[in-house]
């Protein structure tokens, strides 16, 4: 059994998502002009709707059965297929992986489709800086005991922007979690998201990160939000 391991998301944690959404925004205007780059977006809202997850395949199949002949249906998805995520890692965020390494076992959990979100992770060089452990959910929260029979470990530490994902996991784990909220993205603070928990520890950054050791983690310290102690 693990002394410790750590489960980090993705999407405005180590990833700025909400700025990949803004190039990609101004990619797909560019790619299928003003009228189809809406109906693109409007898709989006309507798939995440119906799956509870974005899953952009699955709006470009509906693009096409909508307009076969369109050839910039394609050129969006060769584009999607392509995309560069590296730029949108957040600072350092990749050597806060390598520094959660050296206290136990990290794996990346995220919410997401089985084929982009994938290729996302891989893309920003996370998929290598935790040896391929990628475990991608619809809704993390209400698998984390099958992590846990997965990944036996003393304790687990969960990193995510969500406050309600944080919440429902220590209702799941209890005392065996420390949860970390991490202030970056739209979801952090926004009051539609709010929930009545007090998280163990929160940061302005994921590399915050860098100033904690194991111990401040396994018997947390709660942090101020605004000085990220």
């Amino acid at each position: 059994m693990r002394d410790l391991v750590l489960m980090i998301d993705l999407d405005n944690t180590i990833l700025d998502n909400d700025g990949v959404k803004q190039d990609l925004q101004a990619a797909m205007l560019r790619i299928l002009g003003e009228k189809t780059a809406a109906r693109f977006w409007e898709l989006y809202e309507v798939v995440r709707k119906e799956l509870d997850v974005i899953d952009f395949w699955e709006q470009i199949k509906r693009m096409k059965a909508e307009s076969p002949d369109d050839p910039t249906i394609d050129e969006a998805a060769k584009a999607l297929a392509e995309w560069d995520f590296a730029p949108r890692v957040y600072p350092n965020a990749l050597e806060t992986v390598a520094h959660l390494r050296n206290m136990g076992l990290p794996l990346v959990v995220s919410d997401g489709d089985a084929v982009f979100q994938p290729a996302k992770i891989h893309s920003c060089g996370v998929t290598e800086a935790v040896d391929g452990r990628v475990h991608i959910f619809v809704h993390k929260e209400k698998l984390l005991p099958n992590l846990r029979g997965q990944f036996p470990a003393q304790h687990y530490v969960l990193i995510d922007d969500k406050p309600g994902i944080l919440m429902r996991s220590k209702a799941a784990l209890g005392d065996h979690i420390t949860t970390v909220h991490v202030l970056q993205g739209k979801y952090a603070l926004d009051p539609k998201h709010a929930v009545d928990y007090k998280p163990d520890i929160v940061i302005q950054n994921f590399s915050d990160l860098l100033q904690y050791k194991k111990e401040d983690l396994i018997k947390p310290r709660v942090a101020a939000a605004a000085s990220g102690a």
